[in-house]
């Protein structure tokens, strides 16, 4: 009863790393910011940006999410990215590579379409290629009942950032980064490009 007490009146914790809309992923130091039940901070981002101080963090990741909120709402979630960010400060984020996956779809990659998951289940639902297309990029939901609104190549997702003032804007390879603790955040290097830029 007392360790319980003791964390109702403790004073927050400051955080300098955050973990954007990684649902039940914790990462080492990181704060998870999403409306999953285990994130330390939970926010929707479709209504509030984030919580924290400008220039204040030195490093923030969002893999696989931003695809989540609509192209304007990306924007703005990733300009609130730059105020967060403490000069020299590490932001990763990683999508769904539009461009990866139509080019699986126009070479005929029924290997890739049609592949199983450990427990048996098929990967993408659907019964024809643009069945399973259609379902992963719309139909897929997150905590909270969202699903996919806009998709990205490197191209239009690094010009959100530029627009944003991030004058360093790169495309990383899977686990090529800035970061020390990059085997805890990158995945799905099949489906994803990786975009890193400093502030």
């Amino acid at each position: 009863m007392r360790k319980l007490i003791e964390k109702m009146f403790a004073s927050p914790k400051t955080w300098h790393k955050v973990n954007l809309c990684g649902g039940s992923l914790h990462i080492d130091g990181y704060c998870n910011v999403d409306l999953h039940h285990s994130a330390d901070i939970r926010i929707d981002l479709e209504k509030k940006l984030l919580p924290f101080a400008d220039n204040s963090i030195e490093a923030l990741v969002c893999i696989s999410a931003i695809n989540y909120f609509s192209r304007d709402r990306g924007a703005e979630i990733i300009r609130d990215v730059y105020r967060v960010l403490a000069p020299g400060g590490v932001a990763r984020f990683a999508a769904q590579d539009l461009h990866a996956i139509m080019e699986k779809y126009i070479n005929n990659d029924r290997d890739f379409f049609f592949q199983k998951l450990p427990n048996g289940k098929e990967r993408f639902h659907g019964v024809t290629m643009a069945d399973k297309i259609n379902s992963w990029f719309y139909g897929y939901q997150t905590t909270g009942g969202k699903a996919c609104k806009y998709f990205y190549d490197f191209e239009t997702l690094a010009l959100l950032f530029k627009e944003a003032g991030f004058t360093t804007v790169e495309q990383k390879n899977y686990q090529e980064s800035r970061l020390k603790e990059i085997e805890q955040i990158d995945n799905r290097p099949d489906q994803m490009f990786f975009l890193e830029v400093v502030k």
